[in-house]
């Protein structure tokens, strides 16, 4: 079974890139991916260009409308089934499709597969403000004005064929009336799926502002009038109160207990505030380059601050509480667990310390990787004195590991970065020290406020290391709002 999928775009740089990365990720294979982009002047149409999708195709409808564009989507598509994924959308899982198949395999006499959508704002997928349901949708509510999830429904082409497109002179309501002529005209049939598909970005056209409600009724109203079926305005009215339903009642956990954040793919290089999270020492990606650093209160600040740069083989594990303010639901991995439950593979076959190196230290990473171990002092200072330490010649079979704190040791891997044509590089900072037992674990109670317990030694640098990180941190997210611009990707 062939599914097409149609995204419309325009304009869709700070987006897209989820988008796409979302479809590329499911496991299902046979996708056709669908891409209408209505004229856009940013980076979106290179970005299309440039997915490596296997089955893609690429439309240009330059001053066409969304239902214009859906309905060009549809008719160069050659899937059995058609769903609509708009392109700053993503899927609740990489199991998504697959698991939609098997559902209409198991039930196939059904014209129509209805899911759930849920609404999330900026980049905080997990943070929901709205759950749109299927399960609770029968035909006659469409009299009311009320609608299945049009971003959840799967359509045979089929039907599209046989009872007609989107209507294009419609600018908001087009899928409202669509479904009426499907479900309540025409009685077809529908499935009901009882799953979370889609996750959505709050700020749609039909939910914009009272302009917007105000057109879309007099869309639906006109929508009733074009498949000859009464209605009245009072009626149509009727459908606010049960959407204000979907604001209320809702269950974040239950809704994010099969959510799994999807694998960044492609287009890493146009992302210039994005964040790619290793969840565990098992994802780090030793098959290419990285960068891997620890994302705590001392990186957002710095990094806020503009002290660390992007680099697009950039990588982090959640190194701390404050990394729940990028990536909600999401559970602290301290340094000293990446180091324990690392396993290297068999090409590594040396590893580099940059900074500091005890004797104890140097026996535990012998003793743990029975590796070659290669220590280069760094002279006190900024990035400038350090420069001239850095060497070249790192290859596929070495790992650097940075025992320096931040911004510093950020600064000093991307300078390796820039001399080396290969690098694996890990800013572990004193995390060696506390997996050695040279200095002691926090204690599990406070483990999500470590940097409290390290105030025990070198209290006054490290309160004002801390003071000084909190304020860069404030500054980035309240004042200069850099917080909401941050994409995040998760690398299974």
């Amino acid at each position: 079974m062939k599914i097409s999928i149609i995204t419309v775009c325009l304009n869709s740089e700070n987006t897209i890139i989820s988008t796409l990365n979302s479809v590329l990720s499911q496991s299902y294979q046979n996708i056709e991916h669908i891409i209408v982009d209505g004229g856009s002047k940013d980076k979106t149409l290179k970005i299309i260009e440039n997915y490596n999708h296997k089955q893609k195709k690429i439309i240009t409808a330059t001053n066409s409308g969304i239902y214009d564009s859906m309905n060009k989507g549809i008719e160069a598509s050659s899937g059995d089934i058609i769903t609509i994924l708009n392109s700053d959308d993503i899927y609740q899982n990489k199991s998504t499709i697959s698991e939609i198949v098997d559902k209409i395999k198991q039930n196939p006499n059904y014209h129509i597969y209805l899911g759930d959508v849920v609404y999330f704002k900026n980049s905080s997928y997990f943070e929901i403000y709205r759950y749109y349901s299927s399960k609770n949708f029968y035909k006659w509510q469409m009299k009311i004005g009320l609608m299945p999830p049009h971003p959840s429904s799967f359509i045979r082409k089929s039907t599209y064929e046989k009872y007609g497109l989107y209507r294009s002179d419609f600018k908001i309501a087009s899928d409202f009336e669509i479904f009426l002529r499907f479900i309540f005209k025409e009685k077809l049939s529908f499935y009901k799926l009882n799953k979370t598909i889609v996750r959505m970005r709050m700020g749609g056209i039909s939910g914009r502002n009272l302009k917007s409600y105000i057109i879309s009724s007099k869309e639906i109203l006109k929508s009733f009038k074009l498949n000859s079926i009464p209605t009245n305005l009072f009626l149509v009215l009727l459908r606010l109160p049960p959407k204000l339903f979907q604001y209320i009642f809702i269950s974040k956990k239950k809704l994010n207990l099969n959510f799994k954040l999807f694998e960044l793919k492609f287009g890493k290089e146009y992302l210039e505030d994005a964040f790619k999270i290793v969840r565990s020492a098992k994802s780090i990606p030793f098959n290419k380059n990285f960068i891997l650093s620890g994302l705590n209160l001392a990186f957002l600040g710095y990094y806020f601050k503009g002290d660390i740069k992007q680099h697009q083989d950039l990588y982090h594990w959640p190194d701390g509480l404050f990394a729940k303010t990028v990536f909600d639901n999401i559970s602290k991995v301290p340094g000293r667990d990446i180091i324990k439950y690392m396993e290297l593979p068999k090409n590594i076959q040396k590893i580099y310390i940059y900074g500091n190196l005890t004797d104890k230290n140097r026996k535990f990473l012998k003793q743990k990787f029975n590796l070659p171990i290669i220590h280069i002092q760094l002279p006190y200072g900024n990035i400038d004195k350090i420069r001239k330490y850095i060497t070249e010649g790192l290859n596929e079979n070495s790992l650097v590991f940075l025992t320096i704190p931040t911004p510093k040791q950020e600064q000093v891997a991307f300078e390796i970065a820039k001399k080396n044509k290969y690098f694996k590089i890990i800013c572990i900072g004193a995390s060696i020290s506390i997996a050695s037992g040279e200095e002691k674990s926090v204690p599990k109670v406070i483990e999500n406020f470590e940097f409290l317990w390290r105030l025990r030694t070198d209290p006054l640098r490290r309160i004002s290391r801390m003071f000084e990180s909190m304020i860069f941190f404030l500054n980035g997210k309240y004042l200069k709002k850099k917080l909401k611009k941050i994409n995040i990707y998760s690398i299974e």
